[in-house]
């Protein structure tokens, strides 16, 4: 790379050729290829961006080329000088591409083992805590045939709230812990009821949903803890501000919102999960395709969920 350096010093030309290369890779592997990787910009974009950048250290490397061959400090030929430009960025181009696969190869790696670990703590936690899941069931079982005989609405709710609590140990669960969407909105609407059976049906509530794909699977619980954040802090007495929950799927996609007024008497305890911890779940399992907006104001609390799945 001497001639490219010119011929003011062997230090002077190591660190511009050392300086030319470490911009020239940031900029490919952080600006153009893993931001493109997590759809962060478009490929016509991250195109764009690396033609400019070669364009430039063309420019750069052909103007230091005219000047040491006017001072008569190199004697190379243009088509020698393009065969070595062609393989120097040839070789950028592959080297910047393979340190971009391996800092997302060791992300990824990061990701997985903080999301088992979590999921590790969240086991062990459910162990320490939780009633032995056959005696929960076979008492409600029981709960529900002496009540059926008086009060079926009641002895309906037991038996909701057994499917509810069985799903919700994971026993629908696949082997990637995640589940049909359909069972996820059908344990979501048991709250939902459950909830307005609690309130004597005084609750308003607006509920639109549009599957176009039954086939997608997401994460357990989410859609449902989202339900009962509303439930827990929200105002759902006022007519004119119903509850608001709108659910949608595409192929590969779905769209989730929920937007209540708040309540301003006292909040009732959280179970724990919180919107943190959803956030953190979703960005581990569907990274940069996952979307979990919260918009917050002095009387409404809204959030809006977009999952796009791989192919």
């Amino acid at each position: 790379m001497k001639n490219f350096a010119g011929q003011g010093g062997l230090a002077l030309s190591i660190l511009s050729f050392v300086t030319e290369s470490v911009i020239t890779h940031y900029v490919l592997i952080f600006v153009v290829i893993l931001p493109t990787m997590h759809g962060q910009r478009r490929r016509r974009n991250a195109l764009f961006i690396t033609l400019a950048l070669f364009l430039v250290k063309f420019a750069v490397n052909y103007g230091t080329y005219l000047y040491d061959n006017n001072r008569d400090t190199v004697k190379l030929s243009e088509s020698s000088l393009g065969w070595i430009l062609v393989i120097s960025y040839v070789f950028t181009l592959v080297s910047s591409l393979s340190v971009a696969l391996l800092v997302e190869w060791v992300n990824k790696s990061k990701e997985r083992i903080l999301l088992e670990k979590q999921k590790t703590e969240a086991e062990l936690s459910a162990l320490k805590h939780q009633i032995n899941p056959h005696f929960l069931f076979n008492s409600l079982s029981f709960i529900y045939g002496k009540v059926i005989k008086t009060d079926r609405e009641t002895a309906d709710s037991v038996l909701m709230l057994a499917n509810i609590m069985r799903y919700a140990l994971g026993t629908s669960e696949s082997v990637d812990g995640k589940v049909n969407i359909m069972d996820e909105l059908e344990h979501m609407k048991n709250v939902v009821e459950i909830n307005q059976r609690r309130h004597s049906h005084d609750l308003n509530i607006r509920y639109e949903e549009q599957i176009d794909d039954q086939s997608i699977s997401i994460l357990p619980l989410v859609l449902i803890t989202l339900v009962e954040n509303a439930f827990k802090h929200g105002d759902l007495h006022d007519p004119d501000h119903p509850l608001l929950i709108s659910v949608s799927t595409r192929v590969n996609e779905l769209t989730f919102d929920i937007e209540n007024k708040k309540g301003k008497g006292i909040k009732e305890l959280s179970n724990g999960v919180g919107l943190q911890n959803i956030q953190q779940q979703l960005k581990l399992t569907y990274g940069s395709r996952c979307s979990f907006v919260v918009k917050e104001t002095d009387e409404f609390f809204r959030v809006t969920l977009k999952i796009t799945f791989a192919v």
